[in-house]
């Protein structure tokens, strides 16, 4: 069962955490932590680590934050990169997302989370562990607009995510995407929060940290499993995948390439076995018979995604004669996918979005 902490119950927690991890380390024999007032200067507590092989010492300090996002660890950046001393600055939240975990990272600051994910950088300590999945929920607001069911404010940012360079009045939004003016409010307010959207004096606001986004996004989104169907066709992968496309002109552009057969249109990077397909449900039936495929429980090469809404087909291209989900569906779903899916999705956020990373 999940756990959720309020903020007064962070810092002794985060106490014990850091603890923990450092006591892992063998020749770690002492280590003192020391409550900070505003008297100690930065950091919610401080720690000093003795070892048992020499009589040197490392300090840490410690900031701890109810939230692990992105705005919340560019504070944290900012403050740390002002001291210029030999302490070692850790950042702890109930979960650090990815690109904040990066972040971090690349400034050579140091970040714990309560589940034991971890990167420690110090003269004497180098730790780094990942992988290990959130017991910690964040505190936030009943609507999950990245949730998969969320299909309204999916469709405003789908749209912003279309032209990813473009500015945003909410009117103009409204008058875009034909959604309410309170939808598309509470969706700026939702990314502006996560530090998603950057907004001007006039009002008008653009999309700053779209690998964040997409990231957080394909996080929720995937907590809803896709109905998803396989198949096996005597026909070879390239050759499948022709047909689709052939297929798909003939009936409105109803088959769709999607996963990693999308990806090898985008940003060709991964080998891949199985074509991925979408199908809007109307249709499936007639794609199975007209391409003479055989339902499997396992060892297919065809996987048929029913879209839950319209969504997922939303800007869907054409690229070398076949239609494939647009980069914003393609990305979501190959992050679904860990390891190689990963690997396949960083080069269309490369390629599509590299202007906005930041």
């Amino acid at each position: 069962m999940k756990q959720n902490f309020w903020e007064n119950q962070y810092i002794q927690t985060a106490k014990e955490q850091f603890c923990k991890i450092i006591n892992e380390v063998p020749f770690v024999s002492d280590i003192e932590i020391i409550n900070t007032g505003l008297q100690r200067g930065f950091g919610d507590f401080h720690a000093i680590v003795h070892f048992s092989d020499n009589d040197s010492i490392q300090r840490f300090c410690v900031k701890v934050s109810p939230n692990g996002e992105r705005r919340f660890t560019k504070i944290f950046i900012m403050e740390a990169n002002q001291h210029k001393d030999e302490h070692c600055y850790v950042f702890m939240a109930p979960y650090v997302s990815t690109a904040s975990a990066e972040s971090l990272y690349n400034n050579k600051l140091s970040y714990i989370d309560l589940s034991g994910n971890c990167y420690i950088l110090s003269r004497r300590i180098i730790i780094h562990f990942k992988g290990n999945e959130n017991k910690y929920l964040e505190k936030r607001e009943n609507k999950n607009y990245f949730l998969k069911t969320s299909g309204a404010s999916s469709a405003i940012m789908r749209t912003m995510l279309d032209k990813p360079f473009e500015s945003w009045q909410v009117k103009k939004l409204c008058e875009v995407t034909g959604k309410s003016i309170g939808m598309v409010s509470n969706v700026k307010r939702f990314l502006k929060e996560r530090d998603l959207i950057y907004e001007d004096k006039d009002g008008k606001f653009r999309l700053t940290d779209i690998k964040e986004l997409l990231h957080t996004w394909a996080n929720d989104y995937h907590k809803k499993e896709s109905q998803k169907i396989e198949y096996y066709s005597l026909d070879s992968l390239p050759e499948l995948e022709k047909e689709i496309s052939s297929w798909s002109i003939e009936h409105d552009s109803c088959a769709v390439l999607g996963g990693f057969s999308a990806a090898a249109r985008y940003s060709p990077t991964v080998r891949y076995k199985k074509v991925d397909v979408y199908v809007e449900p109307q249709y499936l039936n007639e794609f199975i018979l007209d391409l003479n495929l055989q339902p499997v429980k396992s060892g297919g090469n065809v996987v048929v995604t029913i879209p839950h809404d319209e969504t997922p087909l939303m800007f869907y291209r054409e690229i070398n004669n076949s239609f494939v989900t647009s980069p914003v569906q393609t990305i979501i779903d190959l992050l679904g996918n860990v390891g190689r899916g990963e690997e396949a999705a960083e080069a269309i956020i490369l390629k599509e979005y590299k202007e906005r990373l930041i």
